[in-house]
């Protein structure tokens, strides 16, 4: 504890340990030893992370079609060398294809929190996952551009839905101790559906058809996940939320070892009695400085905005069309499928190391990573270098690109979903992901629209615009070291008493320290926010204490 003397923070580990003796459950169990993980969190958050599958087959699948004769054929564009580029009309074909996914998915997170919030977490998962089967049929069955057009829009809606409340549910139903690596399940499954996706398109090239199952097959994900669901918990915190107390207890039972059911019940308990203290929350309460509340939603915003001007999905939607530049269409693909292998390989990384050694570090490091492989990739596909036609320069692209791939692969993919998931307040965090996932898709969309174009040799070509993407890599590990606090191994009702540490610590400090998963100055060592307001209400009444005032 740092030297801090005894305490009575309430935290599933400190309550398993110390009710150890007198639960049958948690005979001789060392002290302090943690409660074991119940299979049912790990499933369920499997279960949900499936919308993570769906989307990354529609990143991997859509992006391979743009170089498939059956595809080109069937939408009366021209059939291209190696080397060739499409006219800029057919670019910007291929940007609304793309774009219009993402337009879609910035709709479909707009109005999914009042969903979350009034029908439940599992309910929603189920609903977009419906939607995104009707989506499905569509595409697979297009005869033209507007059908393909209402196809990729409401498969945003789906996506756009499920990415937003997978990581909620998620974050809700995981013990604090393996939270991170829970939610690094989405990211995984993003990472599996595209190479799942790379891997079909190397076959499906090959048939005229095959172009249909690139933009469909996942419907069979959304079948599988809208099934499995049935059978999956509620989250414990809208269950109590919504007045449903006698099912978040049993939904605990569940979930937790018995050992741990009563201290997160009471944790439960007291951060909703707070809520309902503090009034209805409203769009608003997202920006006022009470409760740091805008400076946590100018974290989650900013974070998940950023993480697609990395420029990870310019190329996993382009990687055959830039490949195609320098290499004929069957090696545009198969390094289009090594890149898809890279990304969901290294993603187990995340999911080893993300609560260990914490949130900023697997940011910083991955965002200045990428910043350096950026510009190298500026430097190989400039004037300094003749790539399209010097195989040597070409290869070797794509050998940056691949570790390029890998440094997003540990950070900026799965830790960008993570931080935005746990940093909001419980009344807020439906209002406060739905704000964060809708900023992702509108950049989503924007890179997705304008990519193909920059591309094109005329306006950015490929060295300009792996130079803006390096710029803001540079920029997000600037930001990450200045205004993201560590958010792992912290109870979510113990967000503030992290955030007002790390506010009061000098830039320097910030700039510094990378790593602050054990730092002293703002880990939370003597009393919890939980503990404290407790002490509060017995002190001041709870007619008088404000709920909303930062917890010091």
């Amino acid at each position: 504890m740092h030297g801090a003397p005894p305490t009575t923070r309430v935290t599933r580990q400190s309550t398993a340990a110390h009710d150890g003796a007198a639960s049958p459950d948690h005979q001789g169990a060392a002290p302090g030893a943690q409660a074991a993980v119940k299979p049912l969190v790990i499933v369920a958050s499997v279960v949900a992370a499936i919308g993570g599958l769906i989307f990354g087959y529609d990143i991997g699948g859509s992006g391979g079609t743009f170089t498939m004769k059956g595809f080109r054929n069937h939408l009366g564009w021209p059939i291209l060398g190696a080397g060739e580029a499409d006219p800029s009309n057919i670019a910007d074909i291929q940007g609304w294809i793309t774009a219009v996914f993402a337009l879609g998915a910035a709709a479909g997170s707009l109005v999914c929190g009042f969903f979350t919030d009034r029908f439940g977490r599992r309910p929603t998962l189920m609903l977009y996952a419906a939607i995104f089967i009707v989506a499905a049929i569509l595409m697979g069955a297009s005869e033209n551009l507007a059908t393909l057009y209402a196809g990729r829009f409401i498969g945003g809606i789906g996506v756009g839905g499920l990415s937003m409340t997978t990581t909620m549910y998620q974050s809700e139903i995981a013990p604090e101790r393996i939270r991170g690596a829970l939610i690094a399940l989405q990211q995984l499954c993003i990472t599996a559906g595209i190479l799942i996706a790379g891997i079909a398109n190397v076959g499906l090239q090959h048939w005229d058809e095959g172009w249909r199952l690139s933009y469909s097959a996942n419907g069979s994900c959304a079948v599988i996940m809208f099934v499995l669901m049935f059978f999956c918990p509620e989250s414990p915190r809208w269950l109590y939320k919504v007045g449903r107390t006698a099912d978040c207890r049993a939904t605990l039972l569940k979930v937790l070892q018995p050992e741990e059911v009563d201290a997160e019940f009471e944790r439960i308990a007291e951060d909703e009695r707070l809520a309902v203290i503090a009034a209805k929350s409203r769009w608003a309460d997202l920006f006022m400085a009470r409760n740091n509340m805008n400076w946590r939603t100018m974290c989650a915003v900013s974070i998940l905005f950023m993480q697609q001007l990395t420029g990870i999905n310019a190329v996993f939607y382009f990687a055959p069309v830039i490949f195609h530049t320098f290499l004929d269409s069957q090696l545009s693909l198969l390094c289009n499928l090594l890149l898809t292998a890279v990304n969901f390989l290294c993603t187990f990384v995340a999911i080893a190391f993300v609560d260990k050694y914490g949130r900023r570090s697997l940011l910083v490091y991955g965002a200045f990573s990428m910043a350096v492989f950026c510009v190298i990739v500026t430097l190989l596909s400039s004037d300094l270098a003749n790539y399209k036609t010097d195989k040597a320069v070409g290869w070797t692209i794509v050998g940056f690109l691949a570790v390029y791939v890998m440094s997003f692969s540990y950070s900026w993919g799965p830790v960008g979903w993570i931080v935005p998931a746990e940093i909001y307040l419980n009344e807020l965090r439906g209002k406060g992901m739905t704000l964060s996932t809708t900023a992702n898709w509108l950049c989503n969309f924007a890179v997705g629209k304008f990519t193909p174009s920059i591309l094109l040799p005329k306006n950015f070509n490929l060295w300009g615009t792996f130079l803006f993407f390096g710029g803001f890599c540079v920029l997000m590990g600037f930001f990450t070291l200045l205004c993201v606090p560590e958010t792992a191994q912290v109870a979510l009702e113990d967000m503030d008493v992290v955030l007002v540490k790390f506010r009061k610590l000098s830039l320097w400090h910030r700039l510094t320290h990378i790593n602050m998963v054990n730092d002293p100055a703002v880990k939370v060592t003597d009393m919890s926010g939980f503990e404290l307001s407790k002490q509060k209400q017995a002190a001041m009444g709870a007619v008088q204490h404000d709920p909303m005032a930062p917890v010091v």
